[in-house]
Order: structure tokens, then C-alpha cells, then sequence
């Protein structure tokens, strides 16, 4: 068993935010698709105004959850000062093989090099 002692505040609340950003990222092109294929309602709805929208949600999104996710992490790092941490149970994995770079299939041999010349002492 290990236990979570601690989390590096701002590398943790860094990471969440790359994720929430991202997050947004993935969902703004279909956000886009209904807004060029639905009917005109609203006249401010252009692709451009949408696409700075998005972007600009995912940042705020970012902010937000960088400062909640930091936040969280004070508290857990006090807590767990307190009761020890989260334990967690882990194995170790061995990582699979190798594909080979010379040839398509799995365990096919390698090309061989040609011979080199035979010197005029080889040839006896």
C-alpha cells in the first residue's frame, strides 16, 4: 500500500486546468456545427462570435477550475496531515514488447547486410 501524503498545490491545479481547458476544446467544434446548420435566431450568433465565445469560456473554465482545484488540494494536504492521507494499493505492469522497426509483422527477422567482397587472401 502507498498513501497520498500530499499534492503538489499548483502543479496539481495546473494539470486540472489544462484538462478543463481541453475538455471545452473537444465540444466547441460540435458547438459550431449546430450553430452554422441551425436557423438564424439570434443575428449576433456568427461562427466567428461563437468560436470567440468558446475560447473564452474555456479559459474562464480554466481559471475557475485552477483555483477550485488548488483550493481543494490545501484542504486535502491539511486533512490528510491530520487522518494520513489516502492509501492506494498499486502493481507494477510490465510494459509490452517492442513492435520491430524492421519489418511489419510481430517477430519477422531482420534484413541481412550483403556480403562483402572477398579479399584476393580469401580466395585461396
Amino acid at each position: 500500500m502507498f498513501r497520498i501524503r500530499r499534492f503538489g498545490i499548483i502543479r496539481t491545479a495546473t494539470v486540472v486546468a489544462v484538462i478543463y481547458m481541453l475538455a471545452i476544446a473537444i465540444f466547441l467544434p460540435f458547438v459550431l456545427l449546430v450553430v452554422v446548420t441551425a436557423p438564424r435566431t439570434w443575428p449576433d450568433a456568427t461562427v466567428v462570435n461563437v468560436l470567440l465565445g468558446g475560447i473564452a469560456i474555456a479559459l474562464v473554465y480554466g481559471v475557475i477550475g485552477w483555483i477550485f482545484t488548488a483550493i481543494a488540494c490545501a484542504i486535502y494536504n491539511l486533512a490528510a496531515r491530520w487522518v494520513g492521507g489516502i492509501e492506494v494499493q498499486v502493481e507494477p505492469v510490465q510494459p509490452s514488447p517492442a513492435v520491430p522497426s524492421w519489418g511489419p509483422t510481430y517477430g519477422s527477422t531482420p534484413p541481412s547486410a550483403p556480403a562483402p567482397p572477398a579479399t584476393p587472401t580469401e580466395q585461396g
